[in-house]
């Protein structure tokens, strides 16, 4: 059925920029907001500085609030180096967006598919953001101080930091590490977090093992909250491979699992781990699809997941020779698809109360460019794919199921290196 597009864009090329509104009739999307290296201020985006061309966004990420709320969280880099980490929220579902507020800003700020900063929301309404931040360890030929952010010489140190707003985010902590272990000149990452059913907050990652052979030199462990402060961290996998995301997910029963790149011998595959009591303890390690992928090397590639009624849908890449391509598996281990277009990458997956999501970015065989893509899921029925429409370029998405319409925020890639941040309304 055709649906009644209001589309409001902001296209900024390199040595200018044009604005335009227009209102057509296409079949997808019902209405979209791009921006492209602006402040993301004031409603609908459309408070923007049309001769800022200069900042870099990157990584958006979509969640909803127990109030109901769309909240937007991203990061932006200055030409000085400075990474500013942001949220903005939406009272309408999606349509329009607050001022941005900025929960940190530095040099050392990261978010990347690798480790992607995120923003969660306790009951209490209070907001707690989990991010990567680095600085340098100095050696002998450094100074005795490290600079902030980490420039300069010496061996980086990578930590998870979080910070708290109790304000909706207009004011927000210090970042403190979530890791007590005192020890710096060491990686810390690889990450991800959840809120547990208790309203605790945990936290999984890689850390540097000491003294590590070749064979284990990360370890998966766990920090978990108590009262709001973060305990003393456990091991939970001693040997994984080193470089791949880690993936936790809280379902319909109030079971934590985790998902993570197993390695036995070499043999890559992605294994689960369950909690039923707040990550207190966990179940042996098993592995949720056989894809018996062989590769001497850490692929730097994790899994996603997202709930499905009472059940839950996992999606990761495997380059086993059999079957090489991003799968789409059920909890119990059942695949359902395989995305097995060389150009597929990047999966995200949505929940919805009637259908789930898996987007992914592709090479549109027509023109050859990135576009943003999605299929939809519907008691373990996977859809033909769909294209989002205005989605050229498009890199690194995101998504939120809100009364079936399907809400995508994503990176467009630009000539300049800088890309920019679009968020798109679908209709399923």
């Amino acid at each position: 059925m055709i649906k009644l597009l209001i589309s409001f864009q902001i296209f900024l090329f390199g040595f200018g920029a044009f604005f335009f509104a227009k209102k057509t009739e296409r079949t997808s999307p019902i209405s979209e907001i791009a921006v492209c290296h602006s402040d993301l201020e004031g409603n609908s985006f459309s408070n923007l500085n049309p001769d800022d061309t200069t900042k870099a966004y990157s990584m958006p990420l979509l969640a909803q609030t127990p109030k109901g709320e769309v909240m937007l969280s991203w990061t932006e880099k200055d030409p000085q180096g400075i990474t500013s980490f942001c949220l903005a929220f939406s009272k309408d579902k999606g349509k329009t967006f607050s001022d941005k507020k900025v929960i940190f800003a530095g040099t050392g700020v990261g978010n990347s598919r690798m480790m992607r900063a995120k923003v969660l929301t306790k009951k209490d309404g209070s907001l707690v953001a989990i991010f990567s931040n680095r600085d340098v360890v100095p050696t002998a030929s450094t100074s005795t101080t490290p600079p902030e952010g980490g420039r300069g010489g010496g061996k980086r140190s990578s930590n998870i930091v979080y910070c708290v707003s109790k304000d909706n985010g207009t004011t927000w902590t210090i970042p403190v590490s979530v890791d007590s272990d005192p020890k710096r000149g060491i990686t810390r990452g690889f990450f991800d977090a959840v809120v547990l059913p208790n309203d605790e907050i945990a936290v999984a990652y890689l850390k540097d093992v000491a003294n590590s052979t070749k064979h284990e030199e990360r370890d998966l462990r766990m920090v978990v909250t108590k009262n709001g402060a973060f305990q003393p961290e456990k091991v939970i996998d001693p040997v994984v491979c080193d470089c791949c995301p880690i993936n936790m997910l809280i379902d319909a029963k109030g079971t934590l699992t985790i998902v993570y790149r197993d390695n036995n011998d070499d043999i890559r595959d992605m294994a689960k781990m369950t909690s039923t009591d707040n990550a207190a303890t966990f179940s042996k390690s098993q592995i949720l699809h056989n894809d018996e992928w062989k590769i001497s090397g850490c692929p730097h590639s994790g899994a996603v997941s997202t709930t499905a009624g009472k059940g839950s849908l996992f999606a990761w890449f495997s380059g086993a020779d059999k079957e090489k391509g991003i799968r789409l598996v059920s909890g119990e281990g059942k695949k359902l698809v395989v995305l097995d277009d060389a150009s597929a990458k990047n999966a995200f997956l949505a929940n919805g109360s009637q259908n789930q999501v898996m987007l992914w970015e592709q090479n549109k065989p027509e023109g050859n460019l990135t576009q943003i893509a999605f299929k939809k899921i519907n008691n373990s029925k996977v859809s033909e794919t769909v294209w989002v429409d205005g989605s050229s370029n498009g890199i690194n998405s995101t998504g939120l199921v809100i009364d079936n319409q399907l809400l995508v925020a994503y990176e467009v890639k630009q000539a300049n290196k800088r890309n920019g941040l679009k968020v798109s309304v679908v209709g399923l």
